[in-house]
């Protein structure tokens, strides 16, 4: 069922968690099986942990999706450049191709304390390529604490994408101008698709932080949401309005 819901859309999706939902409270038993926390804690008063196909964990709901979380961050890489062998929760169809990740700030440094709101972001991928292709993709997926994803980057997007053949030891950079996602910790899932099929991918792989910031220049920091947008505000001049100015003391 997860599967199926990923591919579809938000109307798609409501009318599947909806009907489950009906089944559900009509006496039946729902089987529902996920990595999205958000619908899990929706649709389900009880919920088990399974790793590698042995149970983990069985209680309510809410104290599993605890346990979930709390498992998987202990297993992400911290710091700013992290080694790739043995991190996050690792599916290598082909290969462990993915070998390490670096975060950097608009000056190249290392990326230590965390990311202010709006900052300039780069991210480096270090891979290999054991056969000379074309035919290959990167994808970055940040995801909030809930496990839900809020952004993704991937190489298929990129209008400049290089077209040389490659093999070998390979390094991408992925170079976000204005990182504008709220304060808070988020986690990073990498993946490598070689002719058009996923080679190797972590979920978990990495950790960072977004640190609050005087985004708007106004010495307000934004406190509710996902994400800020610059935005601007216009009084219009309104016939019949009445306009007070500020008065003399």
């Amino acid at each position: 069922v997860d599967e199926v819901l990923a591919v579809g859309d938000v109307a798609f999706q409501k009318k599947c968690l909806g009907k489950m939902g009906e089944v559900s409270r009509g006496g039946r038993t729902v089987l529902f099986v996920s990595h999205n926390m958000a619908a899990i804690e929706n649709l389900c008063s009880r919920a088990v942990v399974l790793h590698f196909g042995e149970l983990q964990y069985d209680g309510t709901s809410k104290d599993a999706i605890q346990y979930y979380l709390n498992s998987l961050s202990s297993l992400s890489g911290t710091g700013n450049k992290v080694e790739l062998d043995g991190v996050g929760v690792r599916v290598s169809r082909q290969g462990p191709f993915l070998k390490a990740l670096e975060f950097l700030t608009a000056d190249d440094e290392p990326l230590i304390e965390g990311l202010p709101i709006g900052s300039r972001l780069k991210v480096k991928v270090r891979f290999d390529l054991p056969k000379a292709t074309t035919n290959f993709h990167l994808g970055l997926g940040f995801n909030n604490n809930y496990g839900q994803r809020i952004f993704t980057a991937h190489t298929m997007f990129e209008p400049n994408r290089w077209e040389s053949e490659c093999q070998g030891q390979q390094v991408v950079s992925c170079d976000i101008p204005s990182f504008t996602l709220m304060p808070g910790e988020y986690s990073v899932k990498i993946w490598l698709e070689v002719n058009s099929s996923e080679a190797d991918s972590i979920e978990e792989a990495a950790k960072f932080r977004v640190l609050e910031s005087d985004f708007y220049g106004t010495g307000k920091v934004p406190w509710n949401g996902t994400f800020v947008l610059d935005h601007h505000w216009h009084l219009e001049a309104v016939p019949d309005a009445v306009y007070c100015g500020k008065s003399g003391g």
